[in-house]
């Protein structure tokens, strides 16, 4: 384009007071034709000169002028190569070209009559809008010769119907060669479709839909998002649509010469950042209006809610009078989800987060009988005072001071502030509502917004007005509370139109005394209906009752005499009910949601093969067959698409375009078996002429088989598939046989022959590779190696989609059969270096060696001084002394299988020509015989802990050779059933070797490079199992802990239970308090023991993507800490214990006179 159309938000707001850029020294008396290029350069027509003036935005004194033998030009038009476009039609009956290169002026088109607009399309043709001919005519530049002008629209005949047009002004023709009229005499604007005749009005008299009135309009421009932004000429302002409705922007203040004022503008332009250019003809001059923000914030909630939006009719109470007082009626919740509630029976506002029972805070103030309030985004608060008191309060949120903001002569039934910051009060009991600007200096005098101050139910009466709405685009909404009805005054209007209730042209709801009234984010009405009790609310099939439909009462369905009510973020509905004196909250049913407004119906059919593109849905989910479908919207609004067929489809829909390499840019809304039978279901409302795309694949990976897409919307929504052009820039062909050199191409199948190709990339681009063969064929790609020991190292792409050689734990090929879980030969694996002595090794490894020995010894002494404890008979008594005595034996063991694990895993990585025999012993038993010794630490200290419990629970009924005799049989039994939990890793555990082929194709690689032994150490879970596993993993782990913990805790209670008894001088509180004191380190222990415990839960737990050796020591450390129980045996139980310290030093005496000489 040469033409700017910006992109703004839902709600831009332009300064109301512009910069007048140019006047009639340079622009010449009463100024029409204006056009801003891409580069900001301003041309205007001179109609008293008969001149085109020139300038850049940013330099206003340096002006070009282009003279020519052109008269009163009305309109001009500007292309990509800088060549003008000039009307000479008045007298002279033609279309003017001046060329940029050659300085000249050529005749392109002639007419009839002056062209009051002129517009060149994609296609380079020319269009006129011939006022007086009331007739836009066309003609193709591309001709040789100029031919005669064909009819774009209008029959050359003054009229109403679709087909005519009365003085038609400025055109607009967009990228899909719509035409944009702007029919002045009619007051409106028409669209007329490629090879259309009939036009539609899209904005003022005879619209279909309601838009705005237009008085004398003169020009049209779309925005990016064909967005209409109109000049209203006699009205003297420019307005515009968009996601709310038409709107004023600016000019809103009636006609002048003053800056914010407007006096016959003609055509408007924009610039590259969205500022607005306007011809102010009557004023000779081109006013700026400067793009001040994109959006404003709202301090309201305005949800947007499905067309069968529903409530849960039973509501919920907040606040009841103990915090909203008698009769509540006035409620407000911001965005943050804060309700503000004035409480008339305390004067005081009440603040709480709808999350919170009790209120955060509690404001008074100098204020009585308050019917209103109003919150602003920056936390301001508007109270009404009007009472006894005759104002409006503002309480400053930065100060915590009140200040009158308002004079009133009646209490305020409805306040509100508008996003230019003007404050609304609705004065029942004055029948009107009256509004000043907070932006003025000092308290001035109220403006009349609606009503005459007299009762009655004309256009322009109120009669006990109650709750008020202001929407963005200023128009005023009022609930005329007397006169059961909503009135609607639009900006400027003194006059209502009735949306809702008594005496409204269309067939809208009874009500009976509204009350209040707000606005959802398509405009639908939501109305508090007092004296039904109830809350109605408008939709796509007319208006309907929400909440309290069941009557007026006191239940939780019910409401009495409800006054005014707000939404939350997620559309809950928040209720003043005054009659039942509290805040019913009604929660928005999103989930039930149904779209009931389709009504025409439309069927696509395709497939997915084998042929279709694949893609990777999500970074987990590989090789998807998929199909793009592009969606072309013919008219906004909600549409359904619906899937059905032989596959268990899943469905994506992308605004703009679908990029396969990021499947979640631009993606608005994807779903899976919403519907029947394992078919998608996508529920969306559309914009018309924006670009959408429908991606449908499947659930599983590589499903084939036919699917059909049933639409069903307002409209037809055409369907076309989208296939990407492929360019074929080489083919190569080979074959692999017997002598091709073979590799694991993973670690479970083995010799695969392959073959090796360079690919040298000269333009950057996105590429396509497929091979069409008799076998089976794999492809990969990798970044400048292929290493056959390490197949996921480099690489790139596969042929089921990207990977990652992060993704990989310990030995490459762990990446393709391992789920969950690490062991010390995945940590270490990549550290150890073969063929390497260990003093050569790195300092990790030395250190590492280091401290298991350490660890060895530690808990060899540790073990040691254990057994030596519960040896002696006087410390098995009872069951807890045999336990823990094998307790000791056991740590023992599972610390020397530790360090034998250990130097397992280093000496055979170090010597690469260890025995298979060997690894494959050692890695079928050590794992499972270590999990063995450390369960059954974990569990013989459960044991100890339930015996003690018994104790308590029996007392002195305790039988101590009972207790003996069932600690011998759990002894016995307890190691056969961890082991019959552990059986599968015996099953699934085993060794994994090869030795690739020598690549005879590649002689940069010696032998040494290329032959050798590839070991490791892994087991393959099935999902069932590796549920399975993991379960056994929290069971052994966790288990004990919860016994520990609860026989503790009942050791504690129970125990303070029986001394409260026995000892009634101290109450039951003190006894828990002596008990804890005396057995602390029961409750101590266990929570101890399962810390050190987690780290090992965690790395069993670890993703299969986990990378050691960026964190070796983090793994490392976590895996050597698991092991501290096994050492802490002795300090856990025997040194906190009285009991067993004596017979520690018993034993120890005993030893010393048996050593003694």
């Amino acid at each position: 384009h040469s033409f700017n159309q910006p992109t703004f938000s839902p709600t831009p707001i332009w300064d109301s007071n512009a910069i007048t850029i140019a006047n009639r020294s340079i622009v010449g008396y009463n100024p029409i034709g204006i056009f801003v290029n891409t580069n900001n350069t301003i041309y205007v027509a001179n109609q008293e000169n008969n001149t085109i003036v020139i300038w850049h935005e940013e330099s206003v004194d340096q002006v070009k002028i282009i003279r020519g033998n052109f008269t009163r030009p009305a309109s001009l038009f500007v292309t990509s190569n800088g060549d003008i476009y000039i009307d000479d039609g008045t007298k002279n009956g033609r279309v003017q070209k001046w060329s940029a290169e050659i300085n000249t002026f050529v005749t392109v088109m002639n007419v009839n009559s002056s062209c009051y607009g002129l517009f060149v399309d994609i296609n380079n043709t020319l269009y006129c809008s011939m006022a007086e001919h009331r007739q836009v005519v066309k003609r193709s530049l591309n001709d040789a010769v100029m031919t005669l002008n064909r009819a774009a629209a209008g029959t050359g005949t003054v009229g109403l119907a679709s087909n005519q047009l009365s003085s038609p002004r400025e055109i607009f023709v967009d990228v899909n060669l719509d035409l944009y009229v702007v029919d002045c005499l009619n007051d409106r604007v028409q669209l007329f479709q490629p090879g259309e005749s009939n036009g539609i009005t899209v904005a003022g008299s005879g619209s279909l839909n309601p838009t705005i009135i237009l008085y004398y309009p003169t020009e049209i421009i779309l925005d990016a998002d064909k967005y209409l932004f109109i000049v209203d000429s006699l009205n003297n302002r420019i307005v515009s649509s968009g996601l709310n409705g038409f709107r004023c922007l600016v000019g809103c203040y009636e006609k002048g010469s003053q800056s914010n004022q407007l006096n016959d503008p003609h055509s408007l332009s924009f610039d590259c950042s969205g500022n607005m250019f306007v011809t102010d003809s009557s004023n000779s001059r081109i006013q700026k209006f400067l793009l001040m923000k994109d959006s404003f914030a709202l301090s309201f909630n305005q949800p947007k809610f499905c067309s069968t939006a529903i409530w849960n009719s039973n509501g919920i109470t907040l606040a009841n009078r103990s915090i909203a007082g008698e009769y509540p009626v006035a409620i407000f919740v911001n965005t943050n989800n804060t309700i503000y509630v004035a409480n008339k029976e305390n004067n005081t506002i009440v603040l709480w987060d709808e999350e919170s029972i009790n209120p955060a805070k509690i404001i008074s103030g100098n204020f009585t009988q308050s019917h209103s309030l109003f919150v602003t985004s920056n936390g301001d608060i508007y109270i009404d005072d009007g009472h006894e008191n005759g104002r409006v309060q503002r309480w400053n949120a930065d100060t915590n001071t009140f200040v009158t903001v308002m004079n009133v002569n009646a209490s305020c039934r409805g306040l509100f502030v508008d996003i230019n910051d003007t404050l609304y009060c609705s004065m029942s009991r004055n029948h009107q509502v009256v509004s000043r600007s907070l932006n003025d200096p000092v308290t001035t005098s109220n403006h009349v917004a609606a009503g005459t101050g007299f009762p009655g139910s004309a256009s322009n009466e109120l009669k006990y007005p109650g709750g008020i709405f202001v929407d963005v685009n200023l128009d005023l909404y009022v609930a005329d509370c007397n006169n059961d009805r909503v009135q609607l005054f639009q900006s400027g209007e003194l006059n209502g139109t009735t949306v809702a209730g008594r005496t409204s042209k269309n067939p809208t709801i009874t009500l009976n005394c509204p009350s209040g009234i707000i606005l959802d984010a398509e405009k639908y009405l939501f109305i508090a209906d007092q004296n039904n009790h109830r809350i109605v609310g408008s939709g796509l099939n007319g208006f309907r009752c929400l909440v309290g439909c069941h009557g007026g009462g006191s239940k939780s369905n019910q409401l009495n005499s409800l006054f005014s009510f707000s939404f939350d973020l997620l559309g809950n509905i928040f209720v003043t009910d005054q009659g039942n004196y509290r805040i019913q909250k009604f929660k928005y049913l999103k989930k039930f949601c149904t779209n009931t407004s389709s009504l025409f119906q439309q069927i696509y059919s395709s497939s997915l093969t084998k042929i279709n593109q694949i893609y990777y849905r999500n970074c987990d989910k590989q090789n998807y067959y998929y199909e793009s479908i592009r969606m072309k919207v013919i008219e906004t609004g909600d549409y359904t698409f619906r899937s059905s067929g032989n596959i268990d489809s899943y469905g994506s829909i992308y605004k703009i375009k679908f990029n396969p390499l990021d499947p979640s840019e631009n993606l608005l809304k994807t779903d899976d078996d919403s519907g029947s039978d394992a078919q998608f279901k996508l529920d969306i409302h559309l914009d018309v002429d924006r670009i959408y795309v429908l991606v449908v694949t499947t659930f599983d990976s590589k499903e084939t088989g036919e699917f059909w897409i049933v639409v069903l919307g307002k409209n037809k929504v055409i369907l076309e598939s989208l296939s990407t052009p492929v360019n074929i820039q080489f083919n190569y062909s080979s074959k692999l046989t017997d002598d091709s050199p073979t590799y694991y191409r993973d670690c479970q199948v083995p010799q695969c022959h392959y073959e090796t190709l360079q690919i040298d990339v000269i333009t950057t681009g996105l590429y396509i590779l497929w091979s069409e063969n008799n076998i089976n064929a794999y492809g990969y790609i990798y970044k400048n190696d292929f290493n056959p020991l390490k197949p996921s190292e480099n690489l790139l792409l596969s042929h089921g989609g990207p990977e990652e050689s992060s993704c990989v734990i310990g030995d490459q090929c762990n990446f393709y059969i391992k789920g969950i879980g690490l062991t010390l030969d995945d940590i270490l694996h990549d550290e150890l270096q073969p063929n390497t002595v260990l003093n050569n090794q790195s300092f990790s490894i030395k250190f590492s060696a280091g401290l298991t020995i350490i660890m060895f010894l530690a808990g060899l002494i540790n073990s040691i001084l254990s057994f030596i404890t519960f040896q002696s008979k006087d410390s098995q008594q009872v069951g807890c002394g045999m336990y823990l005595l094998t307790s000791s034996i056991t740590s023992l063991l599972a610390i020397s299988t530790f360090i034998i694990k250990f130097w397992f895993v280093v000496l055979t990585h170090i010597n690469v020509f260890t025995s298979l025999s060997i690894l494959r012993g050692g890695c079928a038993s050590i794992e499972p015989i270590l999990k063995l010794f450390l369960y059954l630490d974990g569990w013989l200290n459960a044991c100890v802990a339930v015996e003690r419990a018994v104790l308590i629970f029996k007392g002195i009924k305790f039988d101590k050779k009972k207790s003996k005799s069932i600690a011998r049989r759990t002894i016995l039994i307890l190691p056969f059933c961890i082991v019959g939990t552990l059986t599968h890793e015996l099953a699934f555990r085993r060794l994994f070797e090869y030795e690739p082929v020598p690549d005879i194709t590649d002689t940069s690689r010696t032998n040494e490079d290329t032959i050798k032994r590839y070991v490791s150490c892994i087991t393959r879970y099935s999902p069932t199992v590796q549920d399975y596993n993991t379960a056994v993993l929290f069971f052994h782990l966790v288990g004990p802990f919860i016994v520990n913990l609860f026989s503790a805790l009942f050791i504690i209670f129970g125990g303070a239970q029986q001394r409260s008894v026995a000892r009634t001088n101290q109450n039951f509180k003190e006894h828990i308090q002596e008990q804890f004191r005396e057995h602390k380190q029961l409750i101590i222990s266990p929570i101890v023991l399962l810390i050190l415990s987690i780290p090992r839960l965690i790395i069993s737990l670890l993703p299969s993507c986990a990378k050691t050796s960026e964190n070796l020591w983090l793994y490392l450390g976590a895996y050597f800490i698991s092991f501290t129980p096994s050492m802490l045996i002795f300090l856990i139980f025997v040194f906190p214990s009285e009991l067993y310290m004596k017979a520690f030093k018993q034993s120890m005496i005993r030893i010393r006179r048996r050593t003694s000489p």
